[in-house]
């Protein structure tokens, strides 16, 4: 029976010291642990009475104070570098590009506006450019009209018509009720006006007038405020082509047969008509209002220039018609063109 106690308590010592023992190597110095070695400590003068547990005990407990250096390697390089990213945070650290803003300082030219600078200039240098274009062409143009030798050409004026969505209500019959107005073009070529040479001709331009316009090229600001652009090509056989562009005029006044003055600057260059002629040529009593604007009206000369003698002459107006019927707005366009060929000098 002795021998019996004597295997049970010493399996039972293995038991503990292989417990204590692991948890030793392992470093698991839980308060699970700290209990059990405490309760050693407390128990150990009982259990020391086991001969083979007190002699197991006697060992773990003096092993027990070597076990605090033990744990600080074990545990400083298993949290070392768990911790060691959130120390250095190097990709945190490399955000200078974002506090130096260098791409932002690179801005200096902004500062400078020196773009602004050069168009101020461009623009002074574009108007005297406009200027010296258009006073080639009331040169060259008031010069046919005018001069003794006047040449004789073949004229062709045409007009169309075209209307949105709710246009069609009032523009619909507009050019077939007025025939003698909204020619078409093979009808205008087939049929043009010929001007024999020598005549006066109030037919190039603008009507019953000797000149080319009435728009004063040596005036600046008429010039800024009526010219939208202006071009001269030299073609490389001996002419040149200057093609002109007028800013967008709302009911532009036409010139009277007896006016020396226009108050509009498209009608100094074009012959217009008013709001009050397009109303009565839509023949229609129910429309209330209208209202023309005169866009991109542009002329295109071709002319020699060693003698300023003309190659040809094309004007294209435009003009939005703007039409109200109580609370129904429509529009229509119609595009005017006159072109002058066949010039004999």
């Amino acid at each position: 029976m002795k021998n019996t106690d004597k295997k049970s308590k010493g399996r039972l010592s293995t038991v503990v010291v292989m417990v204590l023992a692991t948890c030793v190597v392992m470093g698991l110095l839980t308060s699970s642990t700290i209990k059990l070695v405490s309760s050693a400590y407390l128990y150990k003068d009982s259990l020391s009475q086991i001969p083979v547990i007190g002699e197991h005990i006697a060992n773990i407990v003096d092993q027990l104070p070597t076990q605090a250096p033990t744990q600080a390697p074990t545990q400083a390089p298993t949290q070392a570098p768990t911790k060691a990213p959130d120390t250095t945070k190097a990709p945190d650290t490399t955000k200078a590009p974002e506090t130096t803003k260098a791409p932002e300082a690179t801005k200096a030219p902004e500062t400078t506006k020196a773009p602004e600078t050069e168009s101020t200039t461009s623009s002074a240098q574009l108007l005297k450019q406009n200027q010296a274009i258009l006073k080639t062409y009331n040169d060259v143009v008031s010069g046919a009209k005018m001069s003794s030798g006047r040449p004789g050409f073949t004229k062709a004026t045409y007009r169309s018509l075209k209307w949105d969505f709710w246009g069609k209500l009032w523009f619909g019959n507009v050019a077939s009720n007025n025939p003698e107005y909204f020619v078409s073009e093979d009808a205008a070529k087939a049929s043009p006006v010929v001007v024999s040479k020598g005549v006066a001709n109030t037919e190039l331009c603008i009507p019953n007038k000797l000149y080319a316009s009435l728009l004063d090229d040596g005036n600046a600001k008429a010039v800024e405020e009526a010219i939208k652009s202006a071009t001269k090509e030299d073609l490389g056989d001996g002419t040149a082509k200057i093609t002109i562009v007028l800013n967008d005029e709302a009911n532009p006044a036409p010139i009277g047969v007896n006016d020396k003055k226009a108050s509009s600057f498209t009608s100094k260059m074009f012959p217009v008509i008013t709001a009050e002629e397009f109303r009565i040529g839509m023949d229609n009593n129910d429309v209330d209002n209208v209202s023309l604007n005169y866009t991109d009206c542009t002329v295109e000369l071709v002319y020699v220039i060693a003698t300023g003698d003309i190659v040809s002459l094309k004007q294209t107006s435009t003009y939005v018609a703007d039409v109200q019927m109580g609370s129904l707005t429509g529009a229509g366009t119609v595009t005017e063109t006159s072109e002058y060929y066949n010039f004999i000098y």
